[in-house]
C-alpha cells in the first residue's frame, strides 16, 4: 500500500513540475530595449497629442481587440473580439488608445522603463513579443478587477502594436 501511494506522489510531482516552465528567459536584449524605447517615445507622444495619425503608424493592421467590443457604433460585433482594419481604426477604434484608463497609465511613464513591458510568449515558450498593461477596472473588495493589455510584436525592424485583450 505504501509502494502504491508513494508511486502516486511521484507521478503527481513529476506531472506538475513538467507543466512548469522554468526555462522562460524573460530578460530583454539591448536591441529589443532600444527599439521598446522608440516605440514608448512614439507611442507615448501619439497618446498624450491624441494623434491618431501617428498612432496608426505604430499599428500592425489588422489586429484583434477585445476590449473594442464596448463600441455602440460597430455594425458588426460577435461581442468577442474585433478585427480592426485601418479603415475602422480611423472610424471608431483609436478610441480606445485615447481612453482615459490607457491615457492615464502612458501619463504615469514620463521617461520610458523597460519593465512596464512584460515579454510575450507563443504556445511553446518562444519569445514573441511584449505586451503594455494598464487597468481597466481597479480591484476593489469585491471583484478582482479587469486589466488589459496591449501586445507588440516586431515587424520590419520596429515594434508594432499586433492585438489589445482583456484578463478576465
Amino acid at each position: 500500500m505504501n509502494s502504491i501511494l508513494t508511486i502516486i506522489i511521484g507521478l503527481l510531482f513529476s506531472v506538475c513540475s513538467y507543466g512548469q516552465a522554468a526555462n522562460i528567459d524573460r530578460t530583454i536584449s539591448f536591441q529589443e530595449s532600444i527599439l521598446l524605447r522608440n516605440f514608448w517615445t512614439d507611442f507615448r507622444s501619439a497618446i498624450i497629442k491624441k494623434d491618431k495619425d501617428k498612432l496608426a503608424k505604430l499599428c500592425e493592421f489588422p489586429f484583434y481587440c477585445r476590449p473594442c467590443i464596448d463600441d455602440t457604433t460597430l455594425k458588426i460585433n460577435n461581442h468577442i473580439t474585433i478585427k480592426v482594419t485601418k479603415k475602422l481604426f480611423y472610424e471608431s477604434q483609436y478610441k480606445e488608445f485615447f481612453d482615459k484608463r490607457v491615457s492615464s497609465e502612458v501619463e504615469k511613464h514620463k521617461i520610458f522603463e523597460t519593465y512596464i513591458f512584460y515579454p510575450t510568449f507563443d504556445d511553446k515558450n518562444k519569445h514573441n513579443g511584449f505586451m503594455f498593461s494598464y487597468t481597466i477596472v481597479a480591484p476593489s473588495k469585491k471583484w478582482e478587477g479587469s486589466q488589459g493589455f496591449i501586445y507588440l510584436s516586431k515587424k520590419s525592424g520596429k515594434f508594432k502594436i499586433t492585438g489589445i485583450d482583456t484578463v478576465p
